[in-house]
């Protein structure tokens, strides 16, 4: 918005500026050609009184007439205009440089790191009949910001790759802070045919990232 109302001031000075240039063009030229007919006028006179004159004096007039002729008005109106041009530009480009040398309000928020992810310290399964039941501990980093109502979501896999169902089931306390860790167990029912399965967490309906720390601790 800024930027549109920079332009436009730019136009309308540079348009103002443009009228005044030719408003004493128009005026210049109306004296010249004002000073052009008295010097014709003065020659027509001339000859007039003195009818004795040789003739090279008509052809005199002549290059009179045509050296008085604005032969630099086209030239003058072209570098006027090129000038303006130029002055446009370079307004214009000095609007857009002022424009994008300020930073976006929302580069801050766009450039802050994100949290670091949680930590999955174990994970171990176990079969009771056609129940899987999943056991794990998680760790929410110190750096990390506190999670509030996490849940551990299973994903199980039949032993063809095929997606077979989920389930979920909230991790420890209400809101998982920073620098603590909690264990999660979910259990699944009618998993006599699972062959894999994946854990995941979330916080509401929002991912939560995790790494796989099992081992490295």
């Amino acid at each position: 918005m800024t930027f549109l109302i920079i332009v436009t001031l730019c136009s309308l000075v540079l348009a103002a500026l443009m009228s005044v240039i030719a408003w004493w063009l128009a005026g210049e030229e109306r004296r010249r050609s004002e000073a052009r007919v008295a010097v014709l006028t003065s020659e027509i006179h001339d000859a007039d009184v003195a009818p004795a004159l040789p003739a090279p004096q008509v052809a005199l007039s002549a290059d009179l007439f045509t050296a008085a002729q604005p032969e630099t008005s086209v030239g003058r109106w072209a570098t006027v205009v090129g000038l303006g041009v130029i002055a446009f530009c370079a307004i214009l480009a000095l609007a857009v440089g002022l424009s994008g040398a300020r930073p976006a309000s929302g580069a801050g928020a766009a450039s802050t790191a994100a949290p670091p992810p949680l930590e999955l310290l174990a994970l171990d399964h176990d079969r009771e009949g056609d129940r899987l039941v999943i056991r794990g501990v998680v760790r929410n980093p110190a750096s990390g910001p506190a999670v509030p109502r996490l849940t551990a979501v299973v994903f199980l896999f039949n032993r063809d790759g095929g997606f077979l169902t989920s389930e979920r089931t909230a991790i420890g306390a209400a809101t998982l802070a920073p620098g603590s860790e909690a264990p999660f167990e979910v259990t699944v029912a009618g998993a006599g045919d699972v062959g894999r399965y994946r854990i995941s967490f979330r916080a509401d309906d929002r991912i939560v990232p995790h790494v796989d720390t099992r081992g490295k601790t």
